[in-house]
C-alpha cells in the first residue's frame, strides 16, 4: 500500500514537471490568451449592463511581466458600482454617497 502512493507520487511530481515545462514554452503566447479570457469576461459584464463598451490590450513587457489595458465606457452609476466593489472597505466611510 506505501509502495502504491510513493509510485503515484512520483508519478504526480513527474508528470507536473512536464506540464510546467510545456506551459512555459507556450509564455510568449500569453497576451493573445489573456486577452481571450478578458474578453470573455467583460463580455458577460456588457450583457448584464454592469459596464458599457470595452477595448482590451495586453501587451508582453518581458517574460511573465504584461501590461493590460482596459479601456471601458462607464455612466456614473456603473462607475460607482464598480468602486464599491472593487474597494469596499476604502469606501465604507462614503458610503452615504456609493450607494445603489
Amino acid at each position: 500500500m506505501i509502495h502504491k502512493n510513493s509510485v503515484l507520487s512520483d508519478l504526480v511530481a513527474s508528470a507536473t514537471k512536464v506540464l510546467f515545462k510545456v506551459a512555459f514554452s507556450f509564455e510568449p503566447l500569453a497576451p493573445a490568451a489573456i486577452r481571450v479570457f478578458m474578453n470573455q469576461q467583460l463580455c458577460r459584464y456588457k450583457d448584464g449592463r454592469v459596464i458599457g463598451d470595452y477595448k482590451t490590450r495586453t501587451k508582453r513587457l518581458g517574460k511573465y511581466h504584461y501590461r493590460i489595458e482596459l479601456d471601458m465606457d462607464l455612466t456614473g452609476m456603473q462607475a460607482t458600482h464598480l468602486l464599491a466593489n472593487f474597494f469596499p472597505k476604502q469606501l465604507r466611510r462614503f458610503r452615504r454617497w456609493f450607494h445603489d
